[in-house]
């Protein structure tokens, strides 16, 4: 990895945060670092920039980390760029195979991590409706090309089951889901068995693990918006599956507490309200001869409470938004559409 001559050194550490001084006239906010620690180099973002130095998080672990240790300024690092090679394949946040399919090649196109959206005038309105493959929401909630629903419910009640229907079934040219902070044990039973040859063979798959730490969670969501933007900017009409976004949030919130923003609602730092919105506005229909993104965003809902403040935050950004009731759930019928 290319650095730049400029270098700092670590001051302290607590926790997930790493104060490194020297680097402040250098870096800003969103900047990647790299330590070079005992057990090998780490790489790091900034989150905050005050009087005591440079604040990082790592993408790994600061396993090692000594004070005194030397920090350089890493290439960007956020940018991807993304291949039509790519669909078939699943990659973790960084852009990385984890299918042992041996590498991926990257296109001629960078795509920015954090892109702003189309402007607003300049976009389509929603197009046709979209067979979704899925009667129940194909009769009671049609979802049309560049929309963006927003699906709700608690855990178990069968939202990954939801999206790896519309995976399999539904009308677009490609689809990108990231799974965002999942399971470790059901990564491969939902690309092998809910997902299956059929929709794998369509589909790009961002994985990013709830034990890894919270950069690669946010980022995996940014990384799947990002492939699906490559996608779309081809011209083909594309579907983005993001389970779920509450999950993203709570990386974030992780993010920002660690980098000294007071809580809110929930423990909730004021950010993560404005980069939900900056997420999903990405998503919607393109601009000139562009294609569309449509997107479905799962909710996490704790304790099946529907006024938690990341399910009302999300109810106000999307067009619409389809709900799970874990009370027909149990009686057996899926998906478990409450109308």
């Amino acid at each position: 990895m290319e650095r730049a001559s400029i270098t700092g050194e670590v001051r302290s550490a607590l926790g997930l945060v790493l104060t490194v001084t020297g680097l402040e006239r250098a870096v800003g906010i969103g900047a990647r670092c790299v330590v070079q620690g005992r057990k090998g180099p780490v790489l790091g973002e900034v989150v905050g920039i005050d009087e005591g130095g440079t604040r990082l998080l790592p993408f790994g672990s600061w396993d090692g980390i000594r004070t005194g240790d030397r920090v350089a300024v890493a290439q960007s690092g956020d940018e991807i760029r993304p291949d039509a090679a790519w669909i078939g394949r699943v990659i973790d946040a960084l852009g990385r195979p984890l299918d042992g399919k041996g590498r991926l090649p990257e296109g001629t196109n960078p795509c920015p991590l954090r892109q702003t959206p189309p402007p607003a005038f300049q976009r389509r309105r929603v197009g046709a409706k979209i067979d979704t493959g899925v009667k129940v929401l194909d009769v009671f909630t049609p979802i049309c090309h560049g929309q963006r629903m927003g699906v709700f419910a608690g855990s178990g009640v069968g939202k990954s089951t939801l999206m790896s229907m519309l995976a399999r079934s539904a009308q677009a040219d490609v689809i990108v889901v990231g799974l965002v902070g999942e399971r470790g044990r059901e990564v491969q039973d939902f690309i092998q068995e809910d997902l299956g040859e059929e929709g794998l063979a369509r589909s790009v798959v961002v994985v990013s693990t709830g034990d890894e730490p919270p950069l690669m969670r946010r980022q995996a969501a940014w990384t799947a918006t990002a492939v699906a933007e490559h996608f779309r900017d081809q011209g083909l009409s594309v579907l983005l599956l993001i389970d779920s976004v509450t999950r993203f949030a709570m990386a974030q919130r992780e993010i920002g507490l660690a980098g000294g923003e007071p809580p809110t609602a929930k423990g909730y730092p004021p950010t993560i309200f404005a980069e939900l919105p900056r997420l999903m506005e990405r998503a919607g229909p393109g601009t000139g001869e562009a294609g569309d993104i449509t997107a479905l965003y799962t909710v996490l809902v704790d304790g099946d409470d529907m006024d938690d403040p990341i399910a009302d935050a999300v109810r106000g950004i999307m067009d619409g938004h389809i709900v799970l009731d874990r009370r027909i759930a149990e009686q057996g019928r899926f998906p478990a559409v409450h109308l």
